[in-house]
């Protein structure tokens, strides 16, 4: 082999060592702790998709057209959103978003208004989500639960919760973060100041049955 496809070779490989070293990860929550932990909470349909140009240092950013169908959390006055923004790479965070498809979209607003995106917010299909969790955000639900925490459980048996938890088990018991909790429960505080799962099925019966002792 030659130097100069030595010199390649390693160059790629240095890249790509690169790409897996910035790569971006993110640790997997419930849907109520992503709308809690978000600036802005919007329906919306993406009508285009458009490269800008950094003009310093600072990758450059996907911009895309949308049309704002409904807002759930985030300007207080009645404005509505044109344009969200990702980074261009995955590597970056950077999330692809599908042309004229609605999507429930979660993310922060910088000190200009502009709305940021990435893969570590809660970003979906708007057809792919629940009947129960499109009423958690039609009925405020997740915004009025934002008062409790939700505690990621990855092996039984879980911790006990304390009053202001909600112990979240799908990564535990069903091993994937999108189970029956992310998708039919919502942590809720009772009348007695104890936060609680209200739901459909598993998720809220069982919620009790998984707990060690403190």
């Amino acid at each position: 082999m030659n130097t100069l496809v030595t010199g390649l070779l390693l160059s790629v490989l240095t890249l790509r060592l690169q790409e897996l070293v910035d790569a971006c990860t993110c640790l997997p929550v419930h849907p109520q702790t992503a709308f809690c932990n978000s600036d802005i909470v919007i329906r919306v349909l993406v009508t285009s998709k458009s490269l800008v140009s950094s003009n310093n240092m600072e990758p450059d950013t996907i911009q895309y057209a949308v049309k704002q169908e409904k807002i759930y959390e985030g300007f207080k006055k009645k404005k509505m959103v044109e344009y969200v923004y990702t980074a261009s790479s995955s590597a970056a965070c950077g999330v692809e978003l599908k042309l004229s498809i609605q999507y429930l979209i979660t993310g922060q607003l910088d000190t200009q208004g502009k709305v940021h995106i990435g893969i570590c917010n809660w970003i979906v299909p708007w057809d792919d989500l629940t009947s129960l969790q499109k009423r958690n955000l039609k009925w405020n639900k997740y915004k009025t639960g934002c008062s409790c925490q939700i505690v990621s459980c990855h092996s039984l048996p879980c911790s006990s919760p304390a009053k202001n938890q909600c112990i979240w088990t799908d990564l535990a018991t069903e091993k994937t973060p999108a189970g029956s909790q992310a998708k039919y429960s919502v942590c809720m505080k009772r009348d007695d100041g104890f936060c609680h799962w209200c739901g459909e099925g598993s998720a809220s019966a069982n919620e009790n049955i998984y707990y060690s002792e403190p």
